[in-house]
């Protein structure tokens, strides 16, 4: 096994950082980690050790750092969900292009990279799935705001400037939050996609999520009616962070466990 810290290219023409993990197997199945809003690529290493576990069975992995966010270089004006797609699609056609990979793919979404992947089964013959604490509701799930700011007040914003002054609480600092994003956000439905998917899924919530309430990983779960297997995985004392955020590893550890035993049986 051989982990990778590298750039390849977007169709932006920018360079998307990524961490790949070979296995260094013939026809590898893949593995793509999607991190959440304004977050790193690994997801504080989780997702990283999903893929070294999975790399011991003969999966390849690969997590892209989407723009503006992890070690991208770009402005966060340019994450859209329309870019974070492209960026997906450049990390799998890398991988095909650049190791042994067979026509087996899997797919682990952090939050918003949950609404990621779920929107992804629309493009790719997904064969194992997991959300953890996963944004897979339309639209804004009928909320006024959008991580604690108020969505009309941002729409008159971008309406002037294309972009709105966005203070992100999880990092502290304002951001420029684009008038693309909302508009993605409105016309892409991943409560939908998962209707459809016919795959295996695993959905992990937390029971103290404030951010992503619990409500949503039960409506995903519920969502999965055409799904060949689908599992609920509730962490208790867990927030959105999953333990990275107050010092609890062994909620880190729940979250990997449980997503290494089922994409073992699964995928």
């Amino acid at each position: 096994m051989q982990i990778i810290n590298t750039e390849i290219p977007s169709r932006r023409n920018t360079m998307i950082p990524v961490t790949i993990v070979d296995c260094e197997r013939k026809n590898a199945r893949l593995l793509v980690g999607v991190h959440g809003f304004k977050a790193n690529r690994t997801e504080d290493g989780r997702l990283l050790t999903v893929a070294k576990a999975l790399a011991e069975d003969g999966v390849s992995a690969i997590m892209a750092g989407f723009p503006g966010c992890d070690e991208s270089k770009e402005d966060f004006i340019n994450y859209t969900l329309d870019n974070c797609l492209d960026d997906i699609d450049a990390s799998i056609n890398y991988m095909r292009q650049h190791y042994s990979i067979a026509d087996h793919l899997g797919m682990i979404g952090y939050s918003m990279g949950g609404r990621l992947a779920a929107l992804c089964t629309q493009k790719y013959d997904i064969k194992c799935l997991a959300i953890w604490a996963g944004a897979c509701f339309s639209g804004f799930d009928n909320q006024p705001d959008f991580l604690g700011q108020n969505l009309e007040t941002m729409k008159k914003e971008m309406a002037e400037k294309g972009y709105c002054d966005f203070y992100n609480a999880f990092d502290d600092q304002y951001i420029k939050l684009s008038a693309k994003l909302v508009e993605n956000m409105e016309a892409y439905d991943p409560a939908e996609c998962l209707r459809q998917y016919r795959g295996s899924c695993l959905v992990v919530h937390g029971d103290q999520d404030v951010t992503v309430l619990p409500r949503i990983g039960q409506q995903s779960y519920d969502n999965l009616i055409k799904a060949s297997t689908r599992k609920l995985v509730v962490i208790h004392e867990a927030d959105h962070g999953f333990g990275a955020w107050n010092n609890r590893p062994d909620l880190s550890a729940q979250l990997t466990d449980n997503t290494i035993e089922f994409f073992r049986e699964h995928f």
